[in-house]
């Protein structure tokens, strides 16, 4: 945010806990975790922000806040999906809110579905025959907005999903479920983001491609190795953006926040140093920053052309396993 505004996080800091002060830089940070191993002193500034959110009402949320809503309701219905077993199988596969990413974001260009579509299709190849975990939304987003009563009753819910369905290791091909599951759960088992399976497809494939880092699988995780071995040990050439693993850009928008000028501002640079590669796709493992680089790609009046494609990580090895490619 400091390149495109006077956020600053050692203010925000200061201004809350010496004056009592609440900032506007406490919900125009991104959360995208590139302060905290820059700090000399170990400030977990991720931490602080969470804290200093929870009950507090969000500066700006975006798409009039229909996905927030929808979490909350979906925290206040009783129990949860009834479980209908497909298969014994000890691993269970999460879509997130790809249906109601595709409903509400239907005209940013992307085919959200194909997303589950696409990874389940993989896991085939490798084998693995998931349950289709049919739980509540993550609650990612709702946490970050400082809803922690909301987000709590969708992980209790969900915990009881999870118990339910016997599996011991849960995948997902969302950056931010990954991370919720991982560190806002505890639920006992081992959670896998898909870009940690998939570099045993066996494909070939001649691309060149350059990679995105989503703040979430990245820096909050440590997730960066992963998805480029998926790429390369199926045959495809990555090529490097500027800033790229712990230095890469953020999308702009966290949690479904802030999408304005300077977010936007923020898309821009990173779809630039996107086209300097140039690579005619671009990859990336977190459905938001799917959304929000294929919104800037796709508007009606661009301030600037992007001639290439953005597609989720799965999608792309996917569309290679058929026609005998």
């Amino acid at each position: 945010m400091r390149r495109v505004s006077k956020t600053s996080p050692r203010s925000s800091i200061y201004n809350s806990n010496v004056y009592g002060l609440e900032t506007k830089d406490i919900w125009t940070c991104l959360t995208c975790g590139l302060c905290p191993p820059e700090c000399p002193q170990q400030v977990d500034f991720l931490s602080f922000i969470k804290e200093k959110r929870e009950g507090k009402q969000p500066l700006e949320i975006a798409h009039q806040g229909v996905f927030s809503k929808y979490a909350e309701l979906n925290s206040k219905l009783g129990g949860n999906f009834k479980i209908e077993k497909t298969s014994d199988s000890k691993y269970g596969y999460f879509p997130g809110c790809v249906d109601l990413l595709g409903l509400f974001l239907h005209d940013v260009g992307t085919d959200f579905g194909s997303i589950t579509t696409s990874s389940l299709k993989l896991l085939d190849r490798l084998g693995i025959k998931p349950q289709v975990m049919q739980m509540k939304c993550c609650g990612h987003d709702v946490l970050w907005q400082g809803k922690k009563d909301v987000f709590d009753r969708l992980k209790i819910s969900n915990i009881k999903y999870i118990k339910d369905s016997g599996i011991d290791t849960l995948i997902t091909s969302c950056a931010e479920c990954y991370r919720t599951f991982s560190k806002d759960y505890d639920i006992g088992i081992k959670v896998v983001h898909i870009s940690e399976l998939l570099d045993k497809l066996g494909l070939k494939i001649n691309a060149e491609v350059t990679y995105h880092d989503p703040c979430r699988l990245g820096r909050h995780m440590g997730v960066y190795d992963a998805p480029r071995k998926a790429l390369t040990a199926n045959g495809v050439k990555i090529i490097e953006m500027e800033h790229s693993k712990e230095n890469a850009l953020c999308c702009g928008v966290s949690s479904f926040m802030n999408c304005n000028e300077q977010t936007k501002a923020l898309r821009i640079a990173r779809m630039d140093e996107a086209r300097t590669t140039g690579a005619k796709t671009l990859i990336t493992t977190c459905s938001k920053c799917l959304a929000h680089f294929n919104c800037l790609k796709n508007e009606k009046e661009p301030e600037k052309k992007y001639d290439f494609d953005v597609v989720d990580l799965s999608v792309f090895l996917a569309g290679h396993l058929e026609s005998g490619k």
